[in-house]
């Protein structure tokens, strides 16, 4: 039986511009480069990419396979979305690794691009969605609050170095002291304004509340969770949201060679960041979670293994009580609900 004409546009994207490639693969799997061209990260550029790539389509389901580049990638997401184009939009660790996976030793802009297109076409991917605006403000607020929390602590560090130094400089200290203060009162400002954001939504704000039941789990964590992934709307099952945190585990075997297990991190940085400080309070605090991580502990070459597991076993809870609707139950065996009924995001 042929195959269906298949055609991608792999774009690889910088601040000032992004290069396109684009490839078909026929009906009888030959694939073919219909082009390649650099364009302005603009609004003039988008739209003469757009015009550029209409001259060359001929599937009705071409795709946009973009990797997700900071926050350069976004506008033209969004202004592709706007004219009912499919987009697919790849974390920049995942497309590493696959164009790693290509034996690639050239590394330009182009050669980046036209790896894209490759992946999109080896792979079935899912489309992206813009997220909602209040899970956008959200996302942009727990941020933020994680980069001032972030220059608090290398201040503070600073401020502990030179009061340790020889004969420091009093207005130095004064001044470094006074810095460190105003980040904190920014810090206090944006948790402030996250929290009014939630409180806005009666219903969302009673589903935080009841989540953070769980030992360990604060308002800012499930926030933070929420915000990065569209109220969990961003994956479609527990094994998809565990790789999206990049807390899926990698094996390093081959033939005889037993290598080290670790995580892949090839997801979203900022929920592992999330669930560092809740994993360590629950190992604690919450009896279960100690007992989860004493017992990998045992086993495990590294305590942070058994962290992590901790880490994704709270991703995976929080996930659940999220959309099951349910009260935590601290007593309850939530690794046997899982298996007998994982939940479908909402």
């Amino acid at each position: 039986m042929k195959n269906q004409l298949k055609q991608v546009c792999g774009i690889d994207m910088s601040s000032q511009k992004f290069d396109v490639c684009f490839k078909e693969q026929s009906e009888l799997g030959g694939i073919t480069i219909k082009g390649s061209k650099s364009f302005k990260n603009n609004l003039t550029g988008f739209e003469q990419y757009l015009l550029w790539a209409g001259k060359r389509k001929k599937a009705t389901g071409l795709i946009h396979i973009v990797e997700a580049t900071g926050v350069y990638h976004e506008n033209l997401c969004y202004f592709l979305y706007e004219k009912s184009e499919n987009i697919t939009v790849q974390l920049a660790q995942k497309a590493k690794y696959f164009i790693k996976s290509l034996n690639i030793k050239t590394k330009t802009d182009k050669v980046d691009a036209a790896a894209l297109a490759e992946m999109g076409l080896s792979r079935t991917l899912e489309l992206w969605k813009p997220i909602s605006k209040n899970f956008k403000d959200l996302r942009d607020l727990s941020r933020t609050l994680v980069r001032i929390k972030n220059q608090i602590v290398i201040t503070s560090s600073q401020i502990h170095a030179l009061e340790s130094s020889h004969d420091p400089n009093k207005e130095s200290i004064s001044m470094m002291k006074e810095l460190v203060g105003m980040q904190r009162k920014l810090a206090d400002d944006c948790q402030e304004s996250i929290y009014k954001l939630i409180e806005q939504d009666k219903e969302l704000n009673e589903k935080v509340e009841r989540i953070i039941a769980i030992k360990g789990i604060n308002k800012i964590t499930v926030i933070k969770l929420l915000a990065e992934t569209d109220a969990f709307r961003n994956v479609k099952s527990i094994r998809s949201l565990v790789s999206y945190a990049g807390l899926d585990v990698v094996q390093n075997d081959s033939g005889m060679q037993k290598g080290k297990s670790r995580i892949s991190k090839k997801g979203n940085s900022y929920i592992r960041t999330a669930l560092y400080m809740p994993a360590m309070s629950a190992i604690r605090y919450d009896p279960k979670s100690k007992a989860l991580y004493g017992r990998l502990n045992e086993r495990l070459p590294k305590k942070k293994q058994s962290l992590i597991a901790v880490m994704r076993k709270l991703l995976i809870i929080i996930y659940t009580l999220w959309n099951s609707g349910e009260e935590y139950d601290p007593t309850y065996d939530w690794t046997k609900k899982r298996r007998d009924r994982s939940p479908v995001a909402g």
